[in-house]
């Protein structure tokens, strides 16, 4: 009798939390799965009530079907909405994070990203092969955030120039920020952020012979060369001839990785004076994740205010990071958490 009540109980329970999920995430779908699940957990009248009234090859085939794929629901709806694992693609993190490392990502305090496609649905997305455009832009329904990104944090988002991928990355730039980047310093709001031991810049030490040497040190690497050492290195800003990938490419001649900016980063809800001279920085997110087109002529200005928040990207390997420097703002839409560990 008290293991009938403790069960009861404990179905009650959970289902008061099945009614928190759908309060929050008004997915219906999903809560009635909960539901049932809840009662696999707990007090099992579903199917002692299917063994009642089906024929027993039936029940027998329903129950295996439910023991094979109760275990893949789990993990898509724990990855979906909790925590989710992710693949470092490139060296762009060095020294902070190895090609071929995982991560793993906190979603759900810092909203829940619902895929809009079966081919973004973690575990299974791989099987389906919907033929939508690589450049789609409406991926995610984004749940209610608990948390807002901080400045530093890193994380993990959906490519903005190729949707097959997921990049990891810095978050260096907040919505509403005023960026620069001066002689490899990066300045927010006109204040310099402080370098990191583990960001990395490439160094050239200048020879006798026909070529320079390059060597990738992290901050913390060349702070204990000898002086005599650091004396034959010199950090490799970048030169207009080799900013071959600029964001936006009408100021490929004027700013390079090193020496970037000024930009506002969108916000939602500020309003920014549009005119020829910044045109390119935001024409491209206004189409494509705020569905706006407009044209500017030349001595014409408009006023636009922003229905979304964007961030600013970059890779603590910072000459060896392709990030927002080279694609420009990434709307939070695109974010699928913050990396809380790695293995």
């Amino acid at each position: 009798m008290n293991n009938v009540r403790f069960k009861s109980y404990f179905f009650l329970a959970l289902l008061v939390l099945v009614i928190l999920f759908y309060i929050w995430s008004r997915l219906f779908w999903v809560s009635l799965c909960l539901v049932l699940l809840s009662d696999l957990l707990s007090s099992q009248f579903i199917p002692a009530f299917l063994k009642k009234r089906l024929p027993k090859s039936a029940y027998t085939i329903i129950k295996y079907f439910g023991l094979l794929t109760l275990p893949i629901c789990i993990a898509i709806f724990i990855r979906t909405f909790f925590f989710d694992v992710f693949f470092v693609p490139s060296s762009s993190m060095e020294r902070t994070l190895s090609p071929n490392d995982y991560v793993v990502v906190n979603k759900f305090l810092y909203g829940v990203k619902i895929p809009n496609y079966r081919r973004d649905v973690p575990v299974i997305g791989d099987f389906f092969k919907e033929n939508y455009y690589e450049h789609r832009y409406d991926l995610y329904t984004p749940l209610k955030a608990f948390k807002k990104f901080s400045r530093e944090d890193i994380v993990v988002f959906k490519s903005t120039e190729n949707n097959s991928k997921f990049l990891v990355k810095r978050i260096i730039g907040l919505p509403g920020d005023t960026l620069q980047i001066i002689n490899t310093d990066v300045f927010i709001n006109s204040n310099k952020l402080q370098q990191k031991d583990n960001y990395c810049y490439n160094y050239v030490e200048k020879t006798n012979q026909m070529f320079d040497i390059y060597e990738n040190l992290s901050n913390s690497e060349f702070n204990v060369l000898s002086a005599k050492q650091k004396s034959k290195l010199k950090k490799k800003t970048d030169s207009i001839s080799n900013s071959y990938f600029i964001f936006p490419y009408s100021k490929q001649s004027q700013w390079t990785r090193d020496d970037y900016g000024k930009l506002i980063i969108p916000k939602k809800g500020l309003s920014i004076t549009i005119s020829i001279e910044n045109y390119d920085l935001y024409k491209t997110i206004i189409k494509n994740y705020e569905q706006v087109t407009f044209q500017l002529q030349k001595g014409e200005h408009k006023t636009y205010t922003f229905k979304n928040d964007y961030y600013f990207m970059m890779g603590d390997n910072r000459h060896n990071s392709i990030d927002s420097r080279s694609y420009g703002f990434v709307p939070e839409s695109y974010i699928q958490g913050k990396m809380i560990s790695k293995f």
